[in-house]
């Protein structure tokens, strides 16, 4: 499966050029861009606790915002098909094992997830040895995974077209 990356101008209602996004083309089991301007104002919405929440926590805050853009494509109300949930599509006992109690529900609010997804992130970054693909896989097959799997691969390959 390929994947194209693109850059689109995004204008405001006054027709004034505010910027350039980086997109993609989707591959199975990844979000896609449907409409920048849309993910960018979805970004920018979150931008600050994703900011926040990284750097309390020590993670790069390109690779904290690169994560939530593929995991949920900055959808606060994303669910996975293996129970994962919200922004950074974190599961109820993961969050749990972060220190969360609320309810499954709960972890839809966008500041609840990302509060508990970015502690876990931080803790994928310090196994995986701070580096883009060894925090990717931490992540994404769990804190005890060893060797790169197929999907952490691609995960990965689409966390560095962000952040490059």
């Amino acid at each position: 499966m390929s994947t194209r990356n693109k850059r689109k101008t995004v204008v405001n209602n006054d027709g004034v050029v505010v910027g350039k996004l980086k997109t993609f083309s989707s591959t199975a089991g990844f979000p896609k861009a449907e409409n920048p301007l849309t993910e960018a104002v979805q970004s920018a919405s979150y931008s600050s606790l994703i900011q926040t929440y990284a750097k309390t926590y020590g993670v790069p805050v390109d690779l904290a915002h690169a994560v939530v853009r593929v995991e949920s494509n900055f959808n606060p109300k994303a669910r996975g098909s293996a129970g994962e949930i919200g922004l950074m599509q974190i599961k109820p006992a993961t969050a749990r094992m972060m220190g969360y109690r609320g309810t499954a529900k709960g972890l839809y609010d966008p500041e609840t997830n990302i509060k508990f997804g970015m502690k876990y992130l931080a803790m994928a970054h310090d196994l995986g040895g701070g580096t883009t693909c060894g925090t990717i896989l931490k992540y994404n097959a769990g804190h005890g995974a060893k060797r790169m799997n197929p999907v952490s691969k691609r995960y990965c390959g689409k966390v560095q077209s962000i952040i490059d």
